[in-house]
Protein backbone atom coordinates (compact mmCIF):
# COMPACT_ATOMS: atom_id res chain seq x y z
CA UNK A 1 0.00 0.00 0.00
CA UNK A 2 1.25 3.40 1.08
CA UNK A 3 4.56 2.01 2.39
CA UNK A 4 5.35 0.41 -0.97
CA UNK A 5 4.56 3.67 -2.78
CA UNK A 6 6.95 5.45 -0.42
CA UNK A 7 9.64 2.86 -1.18
CA UNK A 8 9.12 3.40 -4.92
CA UNK A 9 9.40 7.16 -4.41
CA UNK A 10 12.70 6.69 -2.57
CA UNK A 11 13.90 4.44 -5.42
CA UNK A 12 13.08 7.18 -7.94
CA UNK A 13 15.07 9.70 -5.90
CA UNK A 14 17.93 7.17 -5.84
CA UNK A 15 17.77 7.00 -9.64
CA UNK A 16 17.94 10.80 -9.80
CA UNK A 17 21.01 10.93 -7.54
CA UNK A 18 22.84 8.15 -9.41
CA UNK A 19 21.97 9.66 -12.79
CA UNK A 20 23.18 13.15 -11.85
CA UNK A 21 26.42 11.56 -10.65
CA UNK A 22 27.07 10.05 -14.08
CA UNK A 23 26.43 13.45 -15.59
CA UNK A 24 28.97 15.09 -13.27
CA UNK A 25 31.66 12.47 -13.88
CA UNK A 26 31.40 13.09 -17.59
CA UNK A 27 32.95 16.53 -17.14
CA UNK A 28 36.04 15.20 -15.34
CA UNK A 29 39.05 14.38 -17.50
CA UNK A 30 42.20 15.39 -15.60
CA UNK A 31 41.90 13.37 -12.40
CA UNK A 32 43.26 9.81 -12.33
CA UNK A 33 41.32 6.88 -10.88
CA UNK A 34 42.86 7.14 -7.39
CA UNK A 35 42.15 10.87 -7.14
CA UNK A 36 38.60 10.39 -8.34
CA UNK A 37 37.95 7.59 -5.84
CA UNK A 38 39.42 9.65 -3.01
CA UNK A 39 37.23 12.68 -3.82
CA UNK A 40 34.10 10.56 -4.23
CA UNK A 41 34.83 8.75 -0.95
CA UNK A 42 35.36 12.11 0.79
CA UNK A 43 32.03 13.36 -0.56
CA UNK A 44 30.20 10.25 0.61
CA UNK A 45 31.65 10.49 4.11
CA UNK A 46 30.92 14.23 4.40
CA UNK A 47 27.33 13.64 3.31
CA UNK A 48 26.98 10.85 5.87
CA UNK A 49 28.15 13.19 8.63
CA UNK A 50 25.75 15.87 7.35
CA UNK A 51 22.82 13.44 7.44
CA UNK A 52 23.80 12.34 10.95
CA UNK A 53 23.90 15.91 12.26
CA UNK A 54 20.70 17.16 10.65
CA UNK A 55 18.60 14.03 11.05
CA UNK A 56 19.06 14.15 14.84
CA UNK A 57 18.95 10.35 14.69
CA UNK A 58 22.21 9.66 16.48
CA UNK A 59 24.24 6.47 16.21
CA UNK A 60 22.76 4.26 18.88
CA UNK A 61 23.61 1.03 17.09
CA UNK A 62 26.76 -0.91 17.84
CA UNK A 63 28.43 -2.71 14.95
CA UNK A 64 29.38 -6.36 15.12
CA UNK A 65 32.47 -7.75 13.44
CA UNK A 66 30.24 -9.35 10.80
CA UNK A 67 28.73 -5.93 10.00
CA UNK A 68 32.18 -4.40 9.54
CA UNK A 69 33.18 -7.24 7.22
CA UNK A 70 30.02 -6.70 5.16
CA UNK A 71 30.84 -2.98 4.88
CA UNK A 72 34.31 -3.80 3.58
CA UNK A 73 32.90 -6.38 1.14
CA UNK A 74 30.29 -3.87 -0.07
CA UNK A 75 32.91 -1.20 -0.80
CA UNK A 76 35.30 -3.64 -2.44
CA UNK A 77 32.55 -5.01 -4.70
CA UNK A 78 30.84 -1.73 -5.60
CA UNK A 79 33.60 0.86 -5.58
CA UNK A 80 36.88 -0.96 -6.12
CA UNK A 81 36.73 -4.35 -7.87
CA UNK A 82 33.58 -3.66 -9.90
CA UNK A 83 34.93 -0.32 -11.15
CA UNK A 84 38.29 -1.87 -12.06
CA UNK A 85 36.59 -4.59 -14.12
CA UNK A 86 34.47 -1.92 -15.82
CA UNK A 87 37.66 -0.04 -16.76
CA UNK A 88 39.11 -3.19 -18.33
CA UNK A 89 35.85 -3.94 -20.14
CA UNK A 90 35.52 -0.45 -21.62
CA UNK A 91 39.01 -0.66 -23.10
CA UNK A 92 38.35 -4.06 -24.71
CA UNK A 93 34.72 -3.72 -25.79
CA UNK A 94 34.30 0.01 -26.21
CA UNK A 95 32.14 2.26 -24.07
CA UNK A 96 28.79 1.26 -25.58
CA UNK A 97 29.13 -2.51 -25.20
CA UNK A 98 31.05 -2.40 -21.92
CA UNK A 99 28.60 -0.05 -20.21
CA UNK A 100 25.54 -1.90 -21.48
CA UNK A 101 26.70 -5.35 -20.28
CA UNK A 102 28.04 -4.05 -16.97
CA UNK A 103 24.79 -2.20 -16.27
CA UNK A 104 22.72 -5.40 -16.41
CA UNK A 105 23.22 -5.87 -12.65
CA UNK A 106 19.44 -5.60 -11.90
CA UNK A 107 19.06 -9.12 -13.34
CA UNK A 108 21.40 -10.95 -10.89
CA UNK A 109 20.05 -8.76 -8.07
CA UNK A 110 16.50 -9.87 -8.88
CA UNK A 111 17.51 -13.54 -9.00
CA UNK A 112 19.61 -13.41 -5.82
CA UNK A 113 17.01 -11.45 -3.85
CA UNK A 114 14.52 -14.19 -4.71
CA UNK A 115 16.91 -16.93 -3.59
CA UNK A 116 18.38 -15.36 -0.44
CA UNK A 117 15.85 -12.78 0.76
CA UNK A 118 12.60 -14.48 -0.17
CA UNK A 119 11.51 -11.77 -2.60
CA UNK A 120 8.76 -12.83 -4.98
CA UNK A 121 10.09 -13.17 -8.53
CA UNK A 122 6.82 -12.30 -10.27
CA UNK A 123 6.32 -11.77 -13.99
CA UNK A 124 6.09 -7.94 -13.68
CA UNK A 125 9.40 -7.88 -11.77
CA UNK A 126 11.12 -10.09 -14.35
CA UNK A 127 9.67 -8.23 -17.34
CA UNK A 128 10.37 -4.81 -15.85
CA UNK A 129 13.94 -5.73 -14.98
CA UNK A 130 14.63 -7.03 -18.50
CA UNK A 131 13.02 -3.89 -19.97
CA UNK A 132 15.27 -1.55 -17.98
CA UNK A 133 18.40 -3.56 -18.88
CA UNK A 134 17.35 -3.51 -22.56
CA UNK A 135 16.78 0.25 -22.31
CA UNK A 136 20.29 0.82 -20.97
CA UNK A 137 21.69 -1.33 -23.78
CA UNK A 138 19.81 0.76 -26.36
CA UNK A 139 20.95 3.97 -24.73
CA UNK A 140 24.57 2.85 -24.86
CA UNK A 141 24.28 1.79 -28.49
CA UNK A 142 26.74 3.59 -30.72
CA UNK A 143 26.52 4.25 -34.44
CA UNK A 144 30.25 3.79 -34.74
CA UNK A 145 31.69 0.33 -35.25
CA UNK A 146 33.58 -0.87 -32.21
CA UNK A 147 35.25 -3.84 -33.86
CA UNK A 148 34.92 -7.51 -33.00
CA UNK A 149 33.91 -8.86 -29.65
CA UNK A 150 36.68 -9.55 -27.16
CA UNK A 151 36.23 -12.63 -24.99
CA UNK A 152 38.28 -11.09 -22.18
CA UNK A 153 36.25 -7.89 -22.50
CA UNK A 154 32.98 -9.82 -22.15
CA UNK A 155 34.34 -11.62 -19.09
CA UNK A 156 35.39 -8.34 -17.47
CA UNK A 157 32.02 -6.72 -18.21
CA UNK A 158 30.12 -9.68 -16.72
CA UNK A 159 32.39 -9.63 -13.66
CA UNK A 160 31.74 -5.89 -13.19
CA UNK A 161 28.00 -6.61 -13.38
CA UNK A 162 28.24 -9.44 -10.83
CA UNK A 163 30.40 -7.51 -8.37
CA UNK A 164 28.10 -4.48 -8.52
CA UNK A 165 25.14 -6.79 -7.92
CA UNK A 166 26.94 -8.41 -4.97
CA UNK A 167 27.61 -4.98 -3.46
CA UNK A 168 23.92 -4.05 -3.66
CA UNK A 169 22.99 -7.36 -2.03
CA UNK A 170 25.49 -6.73 0.77
CA UNK A 171 23.67 -3.43 1.26
CA UNK A 172 20.40 -5.34 1.62
CA UNK A 173 22.06 -7.68 4.13
CA UNK A 174 22.90 -4.69 6.32
CA UNK A 175 19.25 -3.59 6.19
CA UNK A 176 18.12 -7.10 7.12
CA UNK A 177 20.60 -7.05 10.02
CA UNK A 178 18.68 -4.08 11.41
CA UNK A 179 21.09 -1.25 10.63
CA UNK A 180 19.50 2.13 10.00
CA UNK A 181 20.14 3.83 6.62
CA UNK A 182 22.26 6.55 8.25
CA UNK A 183 24.42 3.89 9.91
CA UNK A 184 24.88 2.16 6.54
CA UNK A 185 25.88 5.41 4.83
CA UNK A 186 28.40 6.27 7.53
CA UNK A 187 29.81 2.77 7.77
CA UNK A 188 30.21 2.56 4.01
CA UNK A 189 31.66 6.09 3.97
CA UNK A 190 34.32 5.28 6.55
CA UNK A 191 35.25 2.00 4.83
CA UNK A 192 35.49 3.52 1.35
CA UNK A 193 37.33 6.63 2.58
CA UNK A 194 39.92 4.49 4.39
CA UNK A 195 40.52 2.28 1.33
CA UNK A 196 40.51 5.17 -1.17
CA UNK A 197 42.82 7.32 0.97
CA UNK A 198 45.31 4.47 1.34
CA UNK A 199 45.35 3.83 -2.43
CA UNK A 200 45.64 7.55 -3.27
CA UNK A 201 48.46 8.11 -0.75
CA UNK A 202 50.38 5.04 -1.91
CA UNK A 203 50.10 6.12 -5.54
CA UNK A 204 51.20 9.65 -4.61
CA UNK A 205 54.25 8.44 -2.71
CA UNK A 206 55.43 5.41 -4.68
CA UNK A 207 54.05 5.68 -8.23
CA UNK A 208 54.03 9.40 -8.95
CA UNK A 209 56.80 10.04 -6.42
CA UNK A 210 55.51 13.60 -6.11
CA UNK A 211 53.74 14.50 -2.87
CA UNK A 212 53.07 18.04 -4.15
CA UNK A 213 50.58 16.71 -6.71
CA UNK A 214 47.92 16.68 -3.97
CA UNK A 215 47.25 20.24 -5.11
CA UNK A 216 45.28 18.77 -8.00
CA UNK A 217 42.58 18.09 -5.44
CA UNK A 218 41.93 21.83 -5.21
CA UNK A 219 40.80 22.03 -8.84
CA UNK A 220 37.26 22.53 -10.13
CA UNK A 221 37.18 18.93 -11.36
CA UNK A 222 38.05 17.68 -7.88
CA UNK A 223 35.07 19.60 -6.50
CA UNK A 224 32.88 17.96 -9.13
CA UNK A 225 34.19 14.57 -7.95
CA UNK A 226 33.37 15.56 -4.37
CA UNK A 227 29.83 16.51 -5.40
CA UNK A 228 29.49 13.22 -7.30
CA UNK A 229 30.38 11.38 -4.09
CA UNK A 230 27.87 13.41 -2.09
CA UNK A 231 25.10 12.52 -4.52
CA UNK A 232 25.92 8.84 -5.20
CA UNK A 233 27.63 7.56 -2.05
CA UNK A 234 25.88 9.94 0.33
CA UNK A 235 22.31 10.79 -0.58
CA UNK A 236 22.02 8.00 -3.16
CA UNK A 237 23.20 5.32 -0.74
CA UNK A 238 20.94 6.67 2.02
CA UNK A 239 17.89 6.75 -0.26
CA UNK A 240 18.62 3.26 -1.63
CA UNK A 241 19.04 1.79 1.87
CA UNK A 242 15.85 3.54 2.97
CA UNK A 243 13.96 2.18 -0.04
CA UNK A 244 15.03 -1.39 0.83
CA UNK A 245 13.04 -1.09 4.06
CA UNK A 246 9.83 -0.86 2.02
CA UNK A 247 10.40 -2.63 -1.32
CA UNK A 248 12.32 -5.69 -2.53
CA UNK A 249 15.90 -5.29 -3.83
CA UNK A 250 14.70 -6.20 -7.34
CA UNK A 251 12.32 -3.20 -7.35
CA UNK A 252 14.72 -0.66 -5.82
CA UNK A 253 17.65 -1.79 -7.97
CA UNK A 254 15.68 -1.86 -11.22
CA UNK A 255 14.33 1.67 -10.71
CA UNK A 256 17.71 2.93 -9.53
CA UNK A 257 19.39 1.11 -12.42
CA UNK A 258 17.51 3.31 -14.89
CA UNK A 259 19.86 6.17 -13.92
CA UNK A 260 21.58 6.35 -17.36
CA UNK A 261 18.24 7.71 -18.60
CA UNK A 262 18.48 10.56 -16.09
CA UNK A 263 22.04 11.26 -17.22
CA UNK A 264 20.84 11.42 -20.83
CA UNK A 265 18.08 13.90 -19.96
CA UNK A 266 20.59 16.07 -18.08
CA UNK A 267 22.91 16.01 -21.09
CA UNK A 268 19.98 16.94 -23.33
CA UNK A 269 19.04 19.93 -21.18
CA UNK A 270 22.50 21.16 -20.10
CA UNK A 271 24.74 20.22 -23.02
CA UNK A 272 22.00 20.60 -25.65
CA UNK A 273 22.83 17.18 -27.03
CA UNK A 274 20.72 15.66 -29.76
CA UNK A 275 18.90 12.50 -28.73
CA UNK A 276 18.41 9.94 -31.48
CA UNK A 277 15.05 8.11 -31.94
CA UNK A 278 16.68 4.94 -30.57
CA UNK A 279 17.55 6.78 -27.37
CA UNK A 280 14.00 8.14 -27.02
CA UNK A 281 12.81 4.53 -27.35
CA UNK A 282 15.25 3.55 -24.59
CA UNK A 283 13.88 6.27 -22.31
CA UNK A 284 10.32 5.08 -22.90
CA UNK A 285 11.34 1.43 -22.35
CA UNK A 286 13.12 2.26 -19.08
CA UNK A 287 10.14 4.26 -17.82
CA UNK A 288 7.79 1.39 -18.68
CA UNK A 289 10.05 -1.18 -17.04
CA UNK A 290 10.36 0.90 -13.88
CA UNK A 291 6.58 1.14 -13.66
CA UNK A 292 6.16 -2.59 -14.35
CA UNK A 293 8.30 -3.75 -11.42
CA UNK A 294 6.06 -1.85 -9.00
CA UNK A 295 3.07 -4.13 -9.67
Amino acid sequence: GALMIYGIFLSLLTCLCWGSTSFLLRGINRLDASEMSFMRASGGLLCGLFLLIFSHAGLSQSLKLSDILVFIALVLCNNVIGDVFLFFALHRLGVARGAAISSSYPIPVALASSLFFGAKLSFPVVAGTVAVVAAVALLCHSKKSEGGLSVSGLVYAVLACLFWAAGLLFNKQLVVAGLAPITIVLGRGVAFFTIAFAIWLARLAFVKNDMSSWRRLRSKEALMGLLAGILSLGFGAWLYSSALEYVAPAVATTIGGANPIVATVFALVIYKEKVRPLQWAAIALAAGGSVLVTF
